[in-house]
């Protein structure tokens, strides 16, 4: 396998490709880069969709990787991007996007050699809680990038804050984030609902009683957190917690801020969107997956 730049086809050759989650919900995966690269997924957060990563204007981390030689996956999770959309009486959680659209996405991806998951915000816990939940999955990771991504009540959210948003999405049947200018989607009232509820109880474990921080502390793989010194979604100590719970001995840690060498203080999407990320972000992770992949350069 090769990561020469004569293997890797075109930037804007992204195909979309349908799978189906275990409970039978169609999903989207964009993907682009060489079929026999290393494969990478990425999962993106929150009031987002596949563009985050790929970019509007030609420009996105993913096409990076592309480029670079790794056969790369974007998912649109349920609800979201190109992915299906409820009906009435589907009630959809975060436990959907962890426990069965990562899973389906990385069982697609990783189909024939191991990869990497790239999750930025609540994508990189939705990745962290489907790795440390499936010993069958965790076998095909080489490793995981976390971005941007607190341990939910770690967040700077006052209870009386919580209880609204959580309340505004009940009311709503979603939470506004367009209108919000928060993001290009508005987020599934069921994620936002459980992501409070966590909050608010401070314990974060799924529908099923599952304790995904205990599972989060046993994983084993090497593992990339980042954190903007001028997020607010994430603010670094709620980043810094969740890599300072995790066993394992493969463990980087990255604050992106003028305090560290950066030219200035990120915040939750400029330090993956723009080009000052492209400058000075994007190099440090594919260097950190590059180092971890038999076919990086």
């Amino acid at each position: 396998m090769s990561n020469a730049a004569g293997d890797v086809p075109d930037a804007a050759d992204v195909a979309c490709v349908m799978i189906t989650a275990a409970d039978g919900v169609r999903l989207a995966l964009q993907r682009i880069g060489p079929a026999t690269g290393t494969p990478a997924v990425l999962v993106p957060g929150t009031f987002s969709n596949h563009t985050f990563w790929l970019g509007t204007r030609g420009t996105g981390f993913a096409r990076e990787l592309a480029r670079s030689g790794y056969d790369t996956w974007v998912l649109d999770p349920r609800g979201h991007g190109m992915s299906a959309m409820p009906q009435a009486h589907e009630q959809w959680r975060f436990d959907d996007w962890a426990r069965r659209d990562v899973p389906a996405a990385l069982q697609a991806a990783f189909a024939e050699r191991s990869g990497f998951v790239v999750g930025h915000s609540a994508g990189g816990a939705a990745a962290l809680v489907a790795v440390a939940t499936s010993p069958t999955l965790r076998e095909h990771v080489r490793g995981m990038v976390i971005i941007g991504t607190p341990f939910p009540w770690l967040q700077p959210f006052s209870r009386i804050g919580a209880h609204t948003l959580r309340g505004v999405s009940r009311l709503l049947g979603r939470f506004p984030a367009r209108a919000l200018r928060l993001g290009p989607e508005d987020e599934l009232a069921g994620v936002m609902i459980q992501w409070m509820d966590w909050n608010l109880a401070g314990s974060w474990r799924g529908d099923d009683g599952t304790d995904y921080g205990q599972a989060i502390a046993a994983l084993d793989v090497p593992l990339l957190v980042i954190a903007a010194a001028a997020d607010r979604w994430a603010p670094p100590p709620s980043c810094r917690a969740l890599i300072d719970s995790v066993a394992s001995t493969d463990r980087t840690w990255l604050l992106l801020g003028t305090g560290t060498g950066f030219s200035h203080d990120f915040g939750h999407v400029d330090m993956l969107v723009g080009r000052t990320a492209r400058a000075e972000v994007w190099p440090l992770i594919r260097q950190w997956i590059d180092e971890r992949s038999s076919t990086g350069t």
